[in-house]
């Protein structure tokens, strides 16, 4: 056990007196009464960080040991004495180093997800997740890699052209089919405003556009959760698998998780700047729904005119570019979209809402939406009751992407990787105050559950608004133990 805090002594003392009455069943008893309660500064070997927190709650279990020390008899027994060996086997069981209190424990704190160990073992996800990909077009010749980026492309390559309202027509897919080598349903729902962005990947052929569309939305991604976490490695987040669902099929979730990344990062020092990240989200307004309200609810003013700057910014320079037809065209085939995503187009395994859950389940429709309208309803409670306390930006955002999974009806399942965000502020958190109980195994967990997505849907079970609520779950439980910020700081920052 190791304490950390400036008053070593009495860690040290604190130790000696464990280690001498180990194997008392007066200490067994003692333990099990008070549920081996450690304070979140007793950390294990995974960070090595002091806390700036830790010295109170040092100096308080450090005299709440020495009290008990105190109250009992001070002995040392052989591991091998007669008293040792006489221990009732239900103390034994319920002790932290046997049975199932070993089980308790080892989840409770999970001391075994060391950094050390997370790292190696991502890395082997990573060099088999390459791996697979680069086998592709020996092992599965026809599977359609980058399926998704052939309709943003070729949108951008008819808006080059000057018929951008084509993309929302016969004409678009007839382009896809024509790239892709094949007839196949890849439709374009987007708002105008996306055609900004892929634009520039439009001028060069399709293959290349591709990559180095996702290496640099990746790229991207890396380097928001990097700035996240301040500290550490960015493999596990390169490696989580959500990540190589979006690559392999070139979607834009990487790069929506750069954006919500980069806002939660300078949404405290630069709310103009989060802002106007935020406001990119034109692209694909769904992801950013929740974003008026939380800016409102969080009294972020400067963030909150940013974002609407810079969306009306791109409305206008969309229109300038392009005109008014591709917005007709864009308002006309809403329907067609709605129907597509929430009538199971392709399949409801592949969405991620609540509402995609009831239907995969066999619910019918009416279910389906009175189970969405309950979720969004309580996300939206918990989320006004939880941002009175004003948790600070990284917080707000982390709770925002979290609570998305719940409150959009036709979030893809790719969409999963945005998780990654509050995920990541989770981590960081952790490393800087301590873990929480069962946190630790409750984000390795989460980490995993792309892989059961899969299995999962074709067995009628949608695995991603769990996980989604999952998150927000621990997201809350986390600003619950957030400091109040400083006054004077918490008005300069709004």
């Amino acid at each position: 056990m190791s304490i950390i805090g400036s008053d070593c002594a009495a860690a040290n003392c604190n130790d000696r007196v464990y280690a001498t009455l180990d194997d008392l069943i007066q200490t067994l008893c003692v333990h099990d009464a008070i549920g081996m309660k450690r304070p979140m500064s007793q950390k294990s070997d995974l960070e090595g960080h002091r806390l700036a927190f830790a010295d109170d709650a040092a100096r308080h279990f450090a005299a709440d040991d020495a009290d008990r020390g105190a109250a009992m008899p001070r002995a040392t027994i052989s591991r091998t004495s007669n008293a040792s060996a006489s221990q009732p086997q239900a103390a034994l069981a319920h002790s932290p180093r046997y049975g199932a209190g070993a089980l308790v424990s080892a989840l409770r704190e999970a001391d075994w997800l060391t950094a050390d160990r997370v790292t190696a073992f991502t890395r082997v996800f990573l060099v088999l997740f390459i791996g697979c990909i680069a086998i592709i077009p020996w092992a599965a010749p026809t599977m359609d890699v980058g399926h998704d980026f052939a309709a943003f492309w070729t949108a951008a390559k008819l808006a080059l052209e000057g018929r951008a309202g084509d993309a929302y027509g016969d004409a678009g897919r007839a382009a896809v089919a024509a790239v892709l080598g094949q007839n196949t349903y890849a439709p374009f729902f987007y708002p105008p405003t996306s055609l900004l962005f892929w634009m520039p990947f439009a001028l060069v052929p399709f293959a290349t556009a591709a990559v180095i569309w996702i290496f640099a939305t990746g790229a991207a991604y890396a380097a928001a959760v990097r700035a996240m976490l301040e500290r550490g490695s960015v493999v596990p987040a390169l490696a989580f698998p959500a990540v190589w669902v979006c690559a392999l099929f070139g979607q834009n979730s990487l790069f929506s998780a750069a954006l919500l990344g980069g806002s939660a990062v300078t949404l405290d020092r630069y709310p103009v700047i989060a802002g106007a990240l935020l406001g990119c989200f034109s692209y694909k307004p769904q992801i950013a729904l929740l974003a008026p309200l939380v800016l409102i609810l969080a009294r972020r003013w400067r963030a909150l005119a940013a974002a609407a700057a810079t969306t009306l910014a791109l409305v206008l320079a969309a229109t300038a570019f392009f005109g008014i037809d591709p917005w007709i065209k864009f308002v006309a085939v809403l329907p067609e979209a709605s129907a597509w995503s929430l009538g199971g187009g392709p399949g409801f395994e592949k969405f991620a809402s609540p509402y995609a859950a009831v239907r995969l389940a066999g619910g019918s429709s009416s279910t389906a939406w009175l189970v969405q309208v309950i979720a969004a309803a309580i996300a939206i409670a918990v989320m006004i009751l939880v941002l009175r306390k004003r948790p600070g930006g990284a917080a707000e955002i982390a709770l925002m992407v979290a609570m998305t999974g719940l409150c959009v009806p036709s979030l893809g399942n790719y969409e999963v990787v945005i998780l990654a965000i509050p995920g990541a502020w989770l981590i960081a958190q952790a490393l800087a105050q301590g873990w929480l109980p069962y946190e630790r195994i409750a984000l390795a967990a989460l980490y995993l559950t792309p892989f059961a997505m899969v299995p999962a849907g074709a067995n009628g079970l949608q695995l991603a608004p769990i996980a989604a609520a999952a998150v927000a779950i621990l997201v809350v439980r986390r600003i619950r133990h957030l400091p109040l910020l400083d006054a004077a700081a918490e008005i300069a920052n709004h």
